[in-house]
């Protein structure tokens, strides 16, 4: 095998190795499965709103979208931080890459967008808290911790009032 390769195969597998798509806790943590899909959700939803924000605040956005884009970048920006927090205090490890699906919107962001940068902007942020609202529903339904379901109770309304304002901005004519 050519030396070239076999270190660009190993190079590969390390980044891989370093990649991970989930959150994990000490054995020890207080967590369920519930708590665990939630944080790692709630975190890669955030985390990917940040990264649409970045997207749709070079391109052109239609005037009348810009609260809705406003808000949802500046609530992803005051959650990260609790998210780190909260992961902090029990132990959690965050995932450090985003699920396939979620990168995939994000270079249909980048890339001509269709129709629109505002209108892809939208539908994807309105999937986006639609899953994020599931989500946080399963963890007050199934969640142990408490801190957890604390965080999901008070940021289920907020998710609820975005998803409104989302749909209420897309242009007429181009239905989610």
């Amino acid at each position: 095998m050519n030396p070239v390769f076999r270190y660009a195969a190993l190079a590969a597998m390390l980044a891989l190795a370093g990649c991970s798509s989930t959150a994990r806790a000490p054995e020890s943590a207080a967590l369920g499965p519930a708590d665990l899909a939630f944080i790692t959700s709630a975190y890669q939803l955030v985390q990917f709103d940040i990264d649409a924000c970045s997207f749709v605040r070079k391109g052109p956005i239609e005037p009348a979208a810009m609260p809705a884009v406003d808000k949802v970048c500046a609530d992803a920006a005051t959650y990260k931080p609790q998210l780190r927090a909260l992961a902090a205090q029990e132990g959690v490890t965050l995932p450090n890459t985003l699920p396939f699906d979620l990168k995939e919107k994000l270079v249909s962001l980048s890339y001509h967008p269709e129709p629109n940068l505002t209108v892809e902007f939208l539908r994807d942020e309105i999937g986006s808290h639609e899953s994020a609202i599931a989500v946080f529903q399963g963890e007050l339904r199934e969640g142990r911790n408490q801190a957890f379901r604390q965080k999901a109770q008070e940021a289920l309304p907020v998710l609820e009032r975005n998803l409104a304002m989302l749909r209420a901005a897309l242009p007429a004519g181009t239905a989610e």
